[in-house]
Parts: C-alpha cells; sequence; structure tokens
C-alpha cells in the first residue's frame, strides 16, 4: 500500500537532463511505473543546454527524439502559476540558504505533497537539517526500485 502512496514525485532538471543524456532503458521504466511532475521552468533549464545535449547525442539524433518523446509523455510540466502564495513562502524559507533557484521545485512538491527527487546532494542535505522529509536522492530511490 505505501508504495501507491508513494507512487508521484517531483523531479528537477539534473534528473531530466541526465535522462535525455544517457537514454538508458531505467528512466524509461521508472516513467512507466511513477507519475512525475516538474514545474514548467525546467524547459527554460534544458534549452540552456540545448547545445550540450545536441552535442552529446550527436551521433544518433533520431535515438535523441525518439527517447525524449517516449520520456516526456511520462513528465507532467506544471505551469507554475498554478503554485500556491503559501507553497512559495515555504519554499524560499527552506531553499534560502541552499539554493534560490530550487524554490520552483520544493514549492510544487509542497502542493502536490508528493517527494522530490534529486541528484543534487547540497539540496538534499540542507532539506534534511532542517526537517524536510519529503526529499530522497535520486540513485537511492532507484536502488530501493530496484533492489
Amino acid at each position: 500500500a505505501a508504495r501507491m502512496e508513494l507512487a508521484e514525485y517531483v523531479v528537477n532538471a539534473n534528473i531530466l537532463f541526465s535522462a535525455v543524456l544517457k537514454q538508458k532503458g531505467l528512466y524509461e521504466e521508472l516513467a512507466e511505473r511513477f507519475v512525475f511532475y516538474t514545474p514548467d521552468f525546467v524547459l527554460l533549464e534544458l534549452q540552456k543546454y540545448r547545445r550540450l545535449i545536441l552535442q552529446k547525442t550527436a551521433t544518433d539524433p533520431a535515438r535523441l527524439r525518439t527517447f525524449t518523446t517516449q520520456f516526456f509523455r511520462k513528465v507532467t510540466v506544471m505551469p507554475d502559476y498554478i503554485i500556491s502564495e503559501e507553497a512559495l513562502k515555504t519554499a524560499a524559507q527552506l531553499c534560502a540558504d541552499i539554493d534560490p533557484k530550487d524554490v520552483m521545485y520544493v514549492a510544487l512538491n509542497e502542493d502536490l505533497q508528493t517527494t522530490l527527487l534529486t541528484r543534487d546532494k547540497p539540496l538534499y542535505d540542507g532539506l534534511k537539517a532542517k526537517g524536510y522529509e519529503r526529499v530522497k536522492l535520486f540513485d537511492e530511490f532507484v536502488r530501493e526500485q530496484f533492489a
């Protein structure tokens, strides 16, 4: 029963970025098993790395297109205007001395009452240190799924 409860997660740019670069079946499998949300500003983040993504995957542009299409079908991009003032305030306080860039992820996580998945160790440690429980390191999450 606990597994069903934790079926929804907020993912941040570094996870989407590595999914697109690595194009591993692992990401497709996770996308089949869970619901992933991300705030719309993540698309700006990916856009910033557009050249890098295209360079690193230049060997197989068709595979990049196929993988990205399949994977993004399973990621729900939420417009940031739906995030409540309350969640933004809470997230701003939590992230103030960690990284203000993470506010949107934490705020969306607050509103949706999901668990934030990240590869960002300083963010994870910083949130945990403040008693924030709904955050998990992505690699740990993956290990749990395939244990």
